[in-house]
């Protein structure tokens, strides 16, 4: 098996020097030149003073404002997943070589060894209230806790850094792919770093940090039982979608784990900003055929993976595997 060892404590660094590159080779930065018209000297004649002076203004009117470089993040707008082809046009960084989903290879892999465990707090408490949402698109579940209770992470491939839950989102089939193969189901848990109080502000902060987000995927595999997490999600789903469902804790819907493949990459869906960390469940989870085909009543979409972003080149991004 054609596999690299080092530590875990080197791999973070690697990471966060992989996403840093991102920034400064990527595109060429931009150069901008003033030039500042001429001090005039100062003159004893009281007439010329005051002509060249006038000159001097009057060519400033004239001057037109250099434009400030656009360090606005981009404006959400309406999207499909039919025209994903075209979301550069609008979302720039779709069209960024740190894409995601991905189809993961087998190897080789930068394997860590000694590596600092993955610490899930508050996975076990219960929320104020819980929603799975369909915006005609995607199903979302969204929670809320008190602000001492919400589940973060902390550990592992992110070191000290803390993540606080954002989201749960459904995928069927798997957008994420391993060694070719695609998987009935995918769930996307996405976080957000804690220094920042909304999805919107992590966005804007993403243009200077390129791990503003985490991102856990759990993928499922046929078997003579499913998880029950995902089992109460889908039957939440075909009773009725946007009201508040039974509550139960984030580790319910997605059990902690200590075993994944982790790359640098983006959100799957616009803006498709290039700021997460995404770390993938090495053992998938349980889903019967049954529940599968119950499934297809609560997704609403025209075949089966129309609601998928397809795969992205891997490109250079290497895969490292925490175990």
């Amino acid at each position: 098996m054609n596999t690299l060892f080092d530590d875990a404590d080197d791999i973070q660094p690697q990471l966060d020097n992989e996403a840093r590159d991102k920034y400064m080779y990527a595109k060429p930065k931009t150069v901008f030149v003033f030039r500042l018209p001429t001090q005039y000297p100062i003159v004893t004649i009281p007439i010329l003073r005051k002509s060249r002076q006038s000159t001097y203004f009057a060519k400033r009117k004239k001057l037109k404002k250099t434009k400030k470089p656009n360090t606005k993040a981009p404006e959400l707008k309406e999207w499909t997943y039919k025209d994903q082809h075209d979301w550069p046009r609008q979302y720039p960084d779709c069209g960024g070589r740190s894409q995601s989903p991905v189809d993961l290879p087998y190897t080789p892999l930068v394997k860590a060894k000694e590596s600092r465990q993955l610490m899930f707090l508050n996975y076990d408490v219960l929320p104020k209230n819980l929603m799975l949402s369909h915006d005609g698109k995607r199903i979302v579940l969204y929670g809320e806790w008190k602000p001492i209770n919400q589940p973060l992470i902390y550990g592992g491939a992110a070191h000290s850094r803390r993540y606080l839950f954002h989201s749960l989102t459904l995928h069927r089939p798997s957008e994420h792919r391993i060694g070719g193969l695609q998987f009935p189901m995918e769930t996307q848990v996405l976080f957000i770093s804690a220094e920042y109080k909304s999805f919107e502000e992590a966005i804007k902060a993403s243009l200077k940090d390129a791990q503003a987000f985490l991102g856990i995927v759990n993928i499922y595999k046929y078997d003579n039982h499913t998880q029950q997490g995902l089992e109460e999600l889908l039957k939440a789903g075909s009773k009725r979608f946007n009201t508040s469902m039974s509550l139960l804790p984030l580790g319910f819907f997605s059990p902690p784990l200590q075993q994944y493949a982790c790359y640098q990459g983006s959100l799957t869906f616009p803006p498709c900003t290039e700021s997460v960390l995404w770390l993938i469940r090495a053992k998938a989870l349980p889903i019967t055929r049954k529940a599968m085909d119950a499934a297809s009543s609560i997704f609403e979409e025209d075949h089966v993976g129309s609601c998928l972003r397809e795969p992205q080149s891997l490109n250079d991004r290497r895969v490292y595997y925490f175990h």
